[in-house]
């Protein structure tokens, strides 16, 4: 792990109510949702609204204080040229079943923060992502199907995520 993954699943603990694994994503996801859906909040507004969510149990002021710093990596992650940002998941060496709930658990918290930005989604494209990431947020793994089949269908459906992610980025940028 990095030191910039660590500082990130530094505060993304600090944050989250729930340790597991998957609530942690779902924290994660929020926050990137919020910032996808109004890509131009500033520091103060995202930690308002993350308050307003009640995603975890800090004021918007404590929020600001403890962790505004990482909110402007993840904001510089999402707008980077590069396309670095990477959904915070479990690691490739933990079980297809805990990634695939974490993943599910990524989706729902990205709809509920994108939700709550109030996007405005003017393309087609942009539809169907959002789309397929409410039915991402319903994956599940299947005990009696290939297990590589099942890796293989993990790695795509990340990878789609995190290009939906960013293309709906886009286009709320393209709004505001």
């Amino acid at each position: 792990m990095t030191t910039e993954q660590e500082s990130k699943l530094a505060w993304i603990l600090a944050l989250a109510a729930d340790q597991d694994p998957a609530g942690i994503a779902e924290t994660h996801a929020v926050v990137i949702g919020l910032l996808c859906a109004r890509p131009n909040q500033d520091e103060r507004e995202l930690a308002t609204h993350l308050a307003a969510l009640q995603v975890g149990e800090w004021s918007s002021d404590d929020i600001l204080r403890q962790i505004g710093p990482a909110l402007t990596t993840l904001k510089s992650e999402l707008a980077s040229t590069d396309m670095d940002f990477q959904p915070l998941l479990p690691a490739e060496d933990r079980p297809l079943a805990e990634r695939t709930a974490c993943l599910a658990r990524w989706c729902s918290g990205f709809l509920t923060g994108f939700g709550a930005g109030q996007p405005v989604l003017q393309s087609e494209d942009a539809r169907d992502a959002l789309r397929m990431i409410e039915q991402i947020a319903r994956a599940a793994t299947d005990p009696d199907t290939d297990q590589e089949a099942e890796e293989t269908a993990y790695t795509e459906l990340t990878e789609f995520v995190r290009v939906a992610v960013l293309l709906l980025r886009e286009e709320s940028l393209q709004r505001s």
